[in-house]
């Protein structure tokens, strides 16, 4: 996209390897969007002329945050197997949020973490799904 200004969409955080659209914003360059990203719809209704075509640049070790839900039958440790498993992968953890159902004995887990592509998010994902008690452990649509 040579000098324009682009940043990645806070709505959808699109990874490398991801089907990508660019929106040209109101002083702040292009947003780079998922091209299934609900806002992309609403403006191709909105502004359809102010949606490009976007590629993915080839800038190694680049992160990019992404975001996880985790639902799992609850038990003492999950948190600290969850975050080993992270810690073992070399992933950045930036924010995270459990709720224990005591209930249902279950818990929901949010994450965002950082991610250099799609690659190592399906490596990641495939790992958490086989922990102890996980139910699913899937990236969240926004």
């Amino acid at each position: 996209m040579g000098n324009l200004l682009t940043h990645m969409a806070g709505c959808c955080k699109p990874l490398p390897g991801d089907r990508i659209v660019g929106y040209i914003t109101q002083g702040r360059g292009v947003s780079v969007h998922r091209a299934d990203c609900p806002r992309v719809m609403q403006f191709q209704e909105e502004a359809p002329q102010r949606i490009i075509e976007v590629d993915w640049g080839a800038a190694e070790g680049d992160r990019f945050e992404v975001d996880l839900a985790i639902e799992a039958y609850d038990r003492q440790g999950l948190l600290r197997d969850v975050t080993e498993l992270f810690a073992n992968a070399r992933t950045n953890v930036l924010a995270i949020n459990t709720l224990s159902n005591k209930h249902t004995h279950t818990a929901t887990m949010r994450l965002t973490v950082e991610i250099t592509d799609l690659g190592s998010l399906a490596k990641l994902l495939e790992r958490l799904n086989r922990l102890k008690n996980v139910i699913s452990a899937a990236r969240l649509n926004r």
